[in-house]
């Protein structure tokens, strides 16, 4: 998955610097702010992940207390039998595309709001001329 980040990375930071040239911006400083951006978000994206896992493994430990489950090497293996289900795949693929998701939607958020000067919504109707014209 790092492949295809650096990869949609690479490619934020060329529509960044396609959009700020059609606006007459400084391209380069944008496009190196995309790139940033992008990454920070993604930061983000898997502290949230973080957050939510850590949230929902201490409500699973502490009913798993409650039904007499106690610590040992045998109640670990019957737990990791027992909690392999559709849901667990479901949120999985959750947990892997989540941050590639929100760097998308806060990069967009910036360059419509600020290279392009004009609502998010707006923003992703604008076309950017994929010519670019260096001096």
């Amino acid at each position: 998955m790092g492949v295809i980040f650096g990869i949609v990375n690479i490619l934020v930071a060329v529509w960044f610097f396609s959009s700020a040239a059609a606006v007459k911006k400084q391209a380069l400083m944008w496009a190196v702010i995309g790139g940033i951006a992008f990454l920070g978000f993604k930061f983000i994206g898997y502290s949230t992940i973080g957050l939510m896992q850590s949230s929902a493994d201490q409500a699973a430990l502490g009913d798993l207390a409650e039904q007499g489950y106690s610590v040992s090497e045998r109640s670990a293996r019957e737990l990791s039998s027992e909690t392999k289900d559709e849901q667990s795949t479901a949120v999985g693929i959750l947990y892997e595309f989540f941050p590639l998701i929100l760097a998308l939607f806060g990069v967009s958020y910036i360059r419509g709001r600020f290279i392009l000067g004009m609502g998010y919504l707006a923003s992703l109707k604008y076309k950017t001329p994929l010519s670019i014209k260096t001096h």
